[in-house]
Order: C-alpha cells, then structure tokens, then sequence
C-alpha cells in the first residue's frame, strides 16, 4: 500500500488500489486523517464511521476514543469536539485473510506470511477499510 494516499471517496483498499495487486491485498493498520469545521456547537456531537472493515480507533482533537469493533461504529464526541477547526484521526485495522489470499499466487520464497492453512488464492478478496460514509450528527437537546 502507498505510503501516503489523498482520497476523494471512501471505498474499500481492494478497490481503491486496482492498480497495485499488494495494495489491494493490504493487510494491517491505515490512518485515515482530516480536518473540518462546526459552528455553533450545542447538545450531543455523534460521529458516525458508517461501515468499517474490521477494527478502528478514532482520535478527535487529541482525545482518543475506545475501539470499535462491530457494528454501529458510531461514538458519541461531545466531550472532544469544538467550535470552529477540528482535527480527527481514524485507524482502521483488517483481519490478514486478504494478504493470505493474495500470498497465494507467489511462489513460496517470496512469501511473507506463514500459516498452517491458507484461504485458496481463488477466493475473492474481503472488503477492507473505511466505506463510510463518516458523518458527524449535531443532537440539540
């Protein structure tokens, strides 16, 4: 996977990186990072991750959340949001079936990843990533 990508549109890795067989393969951690603004801030802040595959960790102006894990991955942020510019980190970590997969085609030496027992290489790779939509729910009470 590229070190460094600027995405327009959330999609799953396998999709994002048709052009690169080992990006759309990756298995692991991405950080997916960006800034927004809200005015006039009242009642509950809820961010919403929309669909994620498999794990995130969310990071709102320095304050780290607890792990989701499963479905909704959704936290209540009211503690962290602020008026005005906020920063928000988001790490999405996947399960390694998809880099098994993919090891599959290699010959043996080049692989990295051992395991007793490997998905066939002809299975179809599992969505990976965050999907979204990510939305952010201002709740006046």
């Amino acid at each position: 996977m590229p070190t460094n990508t600027t995405v327009q549109t959330l999609a799953p890795w396998r999709e994002m990186f048709r052009e690169s067989p080992s990006a759309r393969a990756f298995s692991g951690t991405a950080t997916y990072t960006t800034e927004f603004d809200l005015e006039d801030v009242r009642g509950r802040v809820v961010l919403d991750l929309g669909r994620v595959e498999s794990i995130a960790r969310v990071e709102l102006n320095g304050k780290t959340f607890h792990d989701l894990w499963a479905p909704p991955y959704r936290l209540d942020v009211t503690h962290a949001v602020r008026e005005g510019r906020n920063a928000l980190k988001i790490e999405v970590t996947d399960t390694w079936y998809n880099r098994l997969v993919y090891e599959g085609w290699l010959p043996e030496a080049k692989r990295r990843t051992w395991t007793f027992r490997r998905p066939s290489e002809r299975r179809p790779l599992h969505d990976s990533g965050l999907i979204g939509p990510v939305e952010i729910a201002l709740l006046c009470e």
